[in-house]
């Protein structure tokens, strides 16, 4: 017997059918970037992943996996290159301090200094220790330290205007209003991208990336809605990323979620201005 999740609208639910033990784990056989498994709670999606497979990104091996494509500017991130240059130039030439959280070695601060004057933009980087490790070594070679700084501790972040979370939100390993209220001070401006939605409950799965499979966390969308509410930011703007919607491939009946971003405003420092 297998216990198997099933989905109905009062949320999830356990339901134990019959399986041979090498069918079962048939959906973990999964193609790179592929979703796979239902599970209520990320513990449950970490204890699901194959023995063999890493199951976070604090690993030197999985630090190249990707990393050119995301050093580049793909679709998705003109948004955030759009309200990211509005709000420099709001500042009329002032300093301004970002926190790039899950920003793997820099690679948003890489792919958007072609296309965005970022001179005046100190950018810290909140990773996982290998990611750390890596990139600031990295910054060093290209003579970035300066302006390209990292941290791989809540203590270690500094006090930020901005706060990017690009593709961050489904792999966090806490509620993202703690990790925002864990900051030293509230940033003004919330920038998120590629949020995994979804209409029905909340749901973590495993996607397959190189040697890893990580757990994956699809939100429900009122519920994240809600919670921004909760936090006092106001949704100034929102997109929906067509290419990033995903099925999980052993549970077509879940549906497909979307990917949206948003650009945030505290709501006190926005009736101030």
């Amino acid at each position: 017997m297998k216990a198997l999740l099933h989905f109905d609208s009062g949320g999830i639910k356990r339901a134990a059918r019959p399986f041979r033990s090498a069918l079962s784990k048939l959906h973990l056989v999964a193609r790179r970037a592929e979703l796979t498994g239902a599970y209520p709670d990320r513990q449950s999606a970490v204890r699901a992943a194959p023995g063999w497979a890493l199951t976070d990104y604090d690993h030197e091996a999985v630090v190249p996996v990707a990393l050119d494509k995301m050093s580049r500017v793909i679709d998705w991130d003109y948004p955030i290159l759009f309200w990211l240059e509005r709000e420099l130039r709001a500042r009329n030439g002032a300093p301004l301090r970002l926190l790039d959280a899950g920003g793997h070695v820099g690679t948003k601060f890489r792919a958007f200094r072609d296309l965005l004057d970022l001179s005046r933009v100190q950018w810290q980087v909140y990773e996982l220790p290998a990611m750390v490790k890596a990139g600031r070594e990295m910054a060093v070679s290209e003579g970035l330290e300066a302006q390209l700084s990292f941290c791989d501790c809540l203590e270690e972040i500094e006090e930020a205007d901005i706060l990017l979370c690009s593709g961050l939100l489904q792999y966090l390993d806490m509620p993202f209003p703690d990790f925002v209220k864990s900051l030293p001070a509230r940033p003004r401006v919330i920038l998120l991208n590629k949020v995994a939605l979804r209409e029905g409950p909340s749901v973590y799965t495993l996607q397959r990336g190189g040697p890893t499979y990580l757990p994956y966390h699809i939100r429900n969308k009122a519920r994240f809605l809600d919670d921004l509410e909760a936090l006092g930011y106001q949704v100034i703007d929102s997109w929906r990323i067509q290419y990033l919607a995903h099925q999980v491939a052993s549970h077509p009946e879940l549906g497909w979620s979307e990917s949206r971003g948003y650009m945030l405003q505290d709501r006190n420092m926005a009736r101030v201005s």
